[in-house]
């Protein structure tokens, strides 16, 4: 991305390296920041960033006075795209996320510092406005499998077609127990809470699970699924465009802070569906153009022990598509 200028922040030397070496890949003007000291004169004189990538480990996450300086400056520079990498569990930071409009973008670090692949494709989707696909996040060449999503009877046949996928690929038992609970929330997702009215209103969200549904031609909903040796992956599109940041948080944090077990079911279980695939995976991202279409993706990476997996930070993507400016990662 040519004349687009990023400002990257992180402490730790190596992590430095690996975002400079891999920014300046996209063509932008690539900037560093040492420390906090560096970071807060640079932009409080420095003007015209569009994006900005910054370690959310302490001091800034521990800092309250940073958080409002994060905030304040998402309020007064609206086109400035942020995206934190942060070594500690998302968790920790989902109340934040009910609260903070800037923390969407969340790049987990894990052991290594950070991965090249993640900060260019998150740098180009947001700075290029060009949200969706799947294999964006899967090495060059790897086409997805594909299957509609059409009648609530056939989600059995769904997610056997996903988890026979998985087994083909040599995945062990519990692997592929995540695969089949990734792909039941999604599928449910897809035909009981994605489809709207014409006036927007939830079509089918109240009904009970066990009622069938089968979807008009303008409802149904795609699952494409493929494995780049590094990751399986598992994504769920729908033509409505209904889910928004604020759902996903509000769902995610009520369910960290009251159990999944004491989330009320009154949405037809969206929430805990959410929570779920959220807890099976080592990346999460949301892709939504407003009242045209969602696209969930889904990573589970299979370099992880079950016991690294378990323990192991994970990404967290949402990107919303703003009618302004033609697309705005949030």
């Amino acid at each position: 991305m040519r004349g687009k200028r990023i400002l990257f922040f992180d402490p730790d030397p190596r992590a430095r390296r690996v975002a400079e070496r891999a920014l300046a890949a996209t063509g932008s003007e690539v900037h560093s920041a040492v420390d906090t000291a560096e970071l807060a004169n640079r932009l409080d004189q420095e003007a015209g960033w569009d994006l900005l990538m910054l370690c959310f480990d302490p001091p800034l996450c521990d800092d309250p006075a940073w958080i409002d300086r994060l905030a304040a400056f998402e309020a007064g520079h609206p086109r400035t795209k942020m995206v934190l990498h942060a070594t500690e569990p998302t968790e920790e930071y989902l109340p934040l996320l009910a609260t903070r409009p800037f923390l969407r973008n969340i790049i987990a670090k894990n052991e290594d510092p950070l991965e090249p692949d993640e900060l260019i494709i998150t740098a180009e989707k947001l700075l290029r406005q060009d949200l969706f696909g799947l294999q964006k996040y899967l090495l060059w060449g790897v086409e997805p499998y594909r299957v509609e999503i059409r009648d609530s009877r056939l989600k059995q046949d769904y997610i056997h077609e996903v988890a026979s996928y998985a087994q083909t690929l040599g995945c062990n038992e519990r692997v592929v127990e995540l695969v089949e609970t990734v792909t039941d929330e999604l599928i449910t997702n897809a035909i009981y809470n994605a489809p709207r009215t014409e006036t927007g209103e939830p079509k089918y969200a109240r009904r009970s699970r066990r009622d069938p549904v089968v979807l008009a031609d303008d409802e149904v909903g795609q699952l494409e699924f493929a494995c780049d040796g590094d990751y399986i992956a598992i994504a769920q599109i729908d033509p409505f465009g209904a889910l928004t940041q604020d759902t996903v948080v509000s769902y995610l944090n009520r369910c960290l802070v009251k159990g999944p077990e004491q989330l009320s079911d009154a949405s037809g279980g969206a929430g805990i569906g959410l929570y779920r695939v959220f807890q099976s995976l080592s990346k999460f991202i949301i892709n939504v153009d407003p009242g045209k279409r969602t696209e969930v993706i889904c990573l589970l990476d299979l370099r992880l022990t079950m016991k690294r997996f378990r323990q192991a930070a994970k990404s967290f993507h949402i990107f919303i598509r703003d009618r302004g400016d033609g697309g705005r990662g949030l």
